[in-house]
């Protein structure tokens, strides 16, 4: 198995994708194990994809940023993507003619994880390569519609919190550029049953509307709850400053717990009550406060 330091060695040399192609498969599975010798010259069989197994994942290296994160980061993205399909010939399964590859990121990972170990990585970084591993299709589903929005966006992201490794909003955005690498290396054209069904180019450019929603789609959760805080307070409020219509059904009061609260409100003293109203009403001004400063702070950072 290649050592960490010769591995990274490899990856920063600026050929090192054509060394890669140039090698043997039995050279790659001295390097790396038999599951990433397995990718050399799998035929992937799946209209979203013209290159094999490995070719793809040496196209998806091709693609990454040169230069837009720190080395250690462009070395991350880069190891990330070495291993982000080891796991598609475990899960490849035929289906009218065509393979799928259902839960391969998953499986990658799981794959990915002890070949890491046994290179010499240490814990963490394993976690946050595995994160990248993982949730490298996680967009997928929100990369093909039109109607992409914040909330879809904030829901992913919410997932990801509940990962081993919490992501950072850099994390975020080098997630969203290996997607993009990812698709960079698929079909120009998804061609299915002679129907056009999507396009390299489109899907990019949706990925690009993914990324320009992160801001926002990070602190939608916040908002949302401030939003509740705040109808929460004013619906307090108003039961403490509108006394309720007695409400009737066949001859029935059926509101009258109600209005007993309204009473036993009103008897106590008009300045208790009084500081009742401001206290409420300070936290409502507060609340609003802290959602627009949210907001404002985003709006600030693009």
């Amino acid at each position: 198995m290649i050592s960490k330091n010769d591995f990274e060695a490899l990856l920063k040399k600026p050929d090192f994708t054509s060394i890669l192609r140039n090698s043997s498969k039995e050279s790659i599975e001295k390097s790396f194990g038999p599951d990433v010798a397995n990718m050399v010259g799998y035929d992937q069989n799946n209209p979203n994809h013209h290159l094999t197994l490995f070719e793809h994942t040496l196209g998806v290296l091709d693609n990454l940023p040169k230069d837009k994160y720190l080395p250690e980061d462009i070395t991350t993205l880069k190891i990330s993507a070495f291993f982000h399909d080891v796991g598609k010939p475990h899960v490849a399964k035929d289906k009218n003619g065509k393979t799928t590859f259902i839960k391969h990121a998953e499986e990658s990972k799981n794959i990915a994880v002890p070949i890491l170990q046994e290179i010499g990585y240490s814990e963490d970084e394993i976690k946050r390569i595995s994160f990248f591993i993982k949730h490298h299709d996680d967009f997928l589903n929100i990369s093909t519609i039109d109607d992409k929005t914040v909330e879809r966006v904030s829901k992913i992201l919410e997932k990801m919190k509940n990962d081993e490794y919490p992501p950072t909003e850099k994390d975020q955005v080098m997630l969203i550029d290996l997607c993009k690498a990812d698709v960079s290396a698929q079909s120009e054209v998804i061609i299915e049953n002679g129907e056009v069904k999507d396009t390299r180019q489109n899907r990019l450019a949706k990925y690009n509307q993914i990324l320009a929603l992160l801001p926002s789609a990070r602190i939608y959760k916040d908002v949302k709850n401030f939003d509740s805080e705040i109808a929460s307070e004013r619906k307090r409020l108003e039961s403490l400053t509108t006394p309720p219509d007695p409400k009737e059904v066949n001859g029935r009061i059926v509101n009258q717990k109600q209005i007993d609260r309204w009473a036993e409100w009103m008897a106590k003293p008009e300045e208790e009550r009084n500081g009742i109203i401001s206290d409420i009403q300070a936290q409502i001004s507060s609340l609003e406060s802290k959602k627009e400063a949210l907001i404002s702070s985003i709006e600030t950072s693009r």
